[in-house]
């Protein structure tokens, strides 16, 4: 029994030094998601996972990374899968999540510009989508919250322009005519004092 134990114990220490070993060598992996390609319906769990976190309010950016990561590599690789770009179009929803949860900072920006490069791929990839109209709606979202207002506006028009009977883009052109996006200082002055 013993000489089992000790040969056991010798095995796992020679797989645990040769695995150590061989890390040395490897290229460091610069973020914390596992090499392995992942199959669709893994990705599609973890999608599930992590927004059901975040919808009762215990968001884990971590697993959000990962799925942006895992979604965005899938997609690189399997462009033919029928659901990739539902996985790019949830993969900017989630980096502009994160963005939207790291403190205002230089990281926040990055993070925010990432995600609309990715909505910007769902857009060149996949001209046809269910939900392009929601790339030109949240790109300009992002854009407000970092203050670049003239971005925003030109994102929302660029909606309202290339969508205009999606329901979202009537609500946008609402939108952009109460935030005073179409209307000139002066306008907007003597809209408020009809109001009063």
């Amino acid at each position: 029994m013993k000489k089992t134990f000790l040969l056991a114990l010798c095995f796992l220490t020679l797989v645990a030094c040769h695995h150590k070993e061989e890390k040395k060598d490897s290229v460091p992996v610069v973020d914390t998601v596992p090499t392995t390609l992942y199959n669709s319906l893994e990705i599609r769990s973890l999608y599930h996972h992590a927004d059901s976190l975040l919808n009762i309010g215990k968001a884990d950016t971590v697993l959000m990374n990962q799925y942006v990561n895992l979604a965005l590599r899938h997609v690189e690789k399997n462009p033919e899968d029928t659901l990739a770009a539902d996985f790019v179009f949830y993969a900017g929803i989630f980096q502009m999540k994160v963005a939207a949860m790291t403190p205002p900072s230089r990281k926040q920006e990055r993070l925010s510009f990432c995600a609309i490069e990715i909505f910007n791929q769902v857009a060149e990839d996949y001209p046809d989508y269910t939900n392009i109209d929601y790339c030109y709606y949240y790109k300009g979202n992002i854009f407000e919250n970092l203050k670049r207002f003239t971005d925003a506006e030109n994102e929302y028009r660029e909606l309202v322009h290339r969508f205009p009977n999606s329901e979202l883009a009537k609500g946008i052109a609402a939108y952009l005519e109460v935030q005073g996006f179409t209307k000139t200082p002066d306008e907007l002055m003597s809209d408020i004092k009809k109001k009063n």
